[in-house]
């Protein structure tokens, strides 16, 4: 069930709790140990055939790979990530049996991450994995609390959750085919292996789900069969004299307090059923557009991207140069746990953009505006969870070593930040060969038919035309408001112009992307791109002279040593963004909003939603929307999510996370609030 009971306005700001570092040793032969835990990571004898015969053969891993039907997928989860053995062997093991279609995702859960060259020490006893290991650490997320996405290859992704067992996995929502019960054993690690984690894999759980553990300790075999799984003993490996298989068959008799039906905060868990048909619609091809289109591609589905324009990329995703980069903050929120995720997966891929792309990884410097951006700076002098791994803070005079030019002041540096073209990279996405563009169709109207697919009407310049899919995806910026007709999609368009400057002697030394209020990004074909304005309601292009006046009087105000405010204007282009009013993106289903209001309205409040009925979801219609001026950063993973969630995928994403993404969410406030 959606969640109706929280209210989507309430916004925490705690400190982020400190990842806990482990207490690691490697003894004399290699083996890596846990001196907090007393215990190894893996049996001495053989950690990757320990890792073959409890979890790989435990949970007939081979045989059922090798019987995945073409575009099907498989989700592992495991508790206690600790080296990634498991992971890199379960990895190896889906490529030499899987159909070539099918995809894996790996999900684990880790209290105490390891660094990356502790990964690679414990791996070093097996060269065969040696290039599985250097790509796993390639992608290695920062050791901060949160949900991680990893894309191992394009059929194998890993998604790794930092905190607390109990935690994290009450905020997955996933469907799991198979369980690796690992970590330290339970009278060494007694918080892990408690009620709460076998009731958070009853729900996440279905009839074919599989369980193996190395441990036979009885309080382990209660708690996996009173949460609905039929065990087994089996000889266990090495030393150990038995170990637990089996296989979930569900709650028998009358729910049990605590542990059943599901949460009821959650959305709807993706169907773990093959969609009947894998055809979809896109509408607009601007960033968001593309991003989507091509996830689904990538998942064996067809997809047809309708733009109105003659070209695609041609409204705000259009603009020559754009800067990848969020501003986090040491506040433990949803927003702020959202765009950390979002900022790792869009600087990996950043990094394996093709050279028919333009781009720079050439790392990106926030700077401290003084008052606007104290509080901010302050807490991560305090504590900055990114340290050494994600962002740094940096003084004045290493910041402008970093950039290369003088700078007035200190600022947080990304080393993996940058900037990339956005035409080219949308570009890029729409050139799969799952996908169709149909440039010059202005969809003007969407109407759900009686087969339950959708119809959508575009007029083109040879006449009107109707095309009909399954499943469609509003990516059109602020008139999917229009096209959806629903007064309950809040979007707001603002207008906004970037303005390019001839590079001089001074600009050319600039060696990364500077970000205040606005932006300046290191040359490209010798001009630097500054901007943008920023006009709230402005809902057509318009080119001013003033707007670049604003742009060079503004950067040479936080750049006085750098740009004199009278630097020779190239050219310039306006766009309009797409922004939600709590500015934040709108990511997935839509509801049928007069049906909900109907159902809700004298029925919504905090704590009453467990006696309402299941929200009416619009099947099939979903949207993409709302991502501001942060687009290059936000858009990669919420794209990843939403075709992971259309395809019956593990949501890559917190579902707390998502919660705040949900484009109902402001119909839902006001139903909170007691308006109509």
């Amino acid at each position: 069930m959606t969640n109706l009971s929280a209210d989507p306005d309430a916004r925490s700001e705690v400190d982020k709790p400190a990842m806990q570092r482990p207490d690691l040793v490697f003894t004399d032969t290699g083996s890596p140990r846990s001196t907090h835990f007393d215990d190894f990571y893996f049996s001495t004898d053989n950690g990757y055939a320990e890792t073959d015969y409890v979890f790989l053969q435990g949970n007939g891993l081979a045989q059922r790979f090798a019987q995945l039907a073409e575009h099907s997928h498989f989700t592992v989860a495991e508790t206690g990530f600790g080296t990634g053995l498991s992971a890199l062997a379960t990895w190896e093991l889906f490529e030499q049996t899987a159909p070539a279609t099918a995809r894996l995702t790996y999900i684990s859960t880790e209290r105490y991450p390891l660094s990356k060259n502790q990964i690679q020490q414990a791996l070093a006893a097996w060269p065969s994995l040696s290039w599985r290991v250097d790509r796993l650490v390639a992608d290695y997320p920062p050791r901060v609390p949160g949900f991680h996405f990893l894309e191992l290859n394009d059929r194998v992704d890993l998604l790794l959750l930092f905190g607390d067992v109990n935690d994290t996995l009450s905020d997955l929502n996933a469907l799991v085919d198979a369980w690796f019960l690992d970590g330290f054993t339970p009278c060494r690690n007694p918080d892990m292996w408690q009620p709460p984690l076998y009731q958070a894999m009853a729900r996440l759980s279905h009839a074919d789900t599989t369980v193996a553990t190395f441990t036979s300790a009885s309080q382990v075999r209660n708690g996996l069969q009173g949460a609905g799984f039929v065990i087994t003993r089996k000889p266990g490996f090495g030393k150990k004299r038995e170990m637990l298989y089996g296989r979930f068959v569900g709650i028998q008799g009358p729910p049990r307090p605590g542990l059943w039906p599901q949460n009821e905060w959650h959305w709807p868990t993706p169907s773990s059923t093959r969609p009947e048909s894998r055809a979809a619609i896109v509408i607009g091809a601007g960033l968001a557009g593309a991003h989507t289109a091509w996830e689904l591609a990538r998942r064996g589905w067809q997809v047809t991207v309708l733009e109105q324009a003659a070209d695609a990329a041609a409204g705000a995703s259009g603009n020559p140069q754009g800067a990848i980069y969020a501003r986090l903050s040491h506040d433990d929120t949803p927003v702020n746990r959202f765009y950390t995720q979002a900022l790792h997966l869009a600087q990996r891929r950043l990094a394996k953009l093709p050279d028919t792309v333009p781009h720079q990884q050439c790392g990106l410097l926030q700077l401290n505006q003084g008052n606007k951006e104290a509080r901010r700076f302050g807490h991560l002098h305090q504590h900055n969870p990114f340290a050494g791994e994600l962002a740094d803070c940096l003084n004045q005079a290493q910041a402008s070593d970093q950039a290369g030019v003088p700078l007035p002041c200190e600022a947080l540096f990304f080393p993996g930040g940058g900037w990339v073209q956005p035409p080219a990279l949308v570009a890029d996405r729409l050139t799969h060969p799952g996908i169709q563009l149909m440039l010059n169709h202005r969809a003007t109207a969407l109407n759900r038919l009686d087969d339950g697919q959708w119809q959508v009407q575009a007029e083109t310049p040879e006449g009107l035309q109707t095309l009909i899919a399954p499943q469609v995806i509003l990516c059109n910026a602020w008139n999917a408001r229009h096209l959806a007709h629903s007064q309950y999609l809040p979007l707001k368009p603002i207008g906004g112009q970037v303005t390019r400057i001839e590079s001089t002697p001074a600009l050319a030394r600039l060696q990364a992307v500077i970000c205040s209020d606005r932006y300046l990004v290191p040359a490209f074909d010798g001009a630097h791109s500054l901007g943008a304005s920023f006009h709230v309601g402005q809902t057509e292009p318009c080119l001013s002279k003033q707007d670049d006046i604003d742009n060079l009087n503004n950067a040479h105000q936080r750049l006085p040593d750098l740009l004199s405010g009278y630097e020779a204007v190239r050219d310039a282009r306006a766009g309009q963004r797409c922004a939600s009013p709590d500015y934040f993106p709108q990511v997935g289903p839509l509801l049928d909003a007069e049906r909900f209001i109907e159902t809700y309205q004298t029925g919504l409040t905090k704590r009453l939603t467990a006696r309402l009925p299941q929200p009416p979801y619009q099947s099939g219609l979903w949207v993409n929307l709302a991502h501001g001026s942060k687009g290059l950063c936000s858009i990669p993973l919420a794209s990843r999510a939403l075709a992971a969630w259309i395809n019956g995928e593990p949501l890559p994403l917190a579902q707390s996370v998502a919660n705040h993404l949900n484009p109902n969410r402001f119909i839902i406030r006001q139903l909170i609030r007691g308006q109509r």
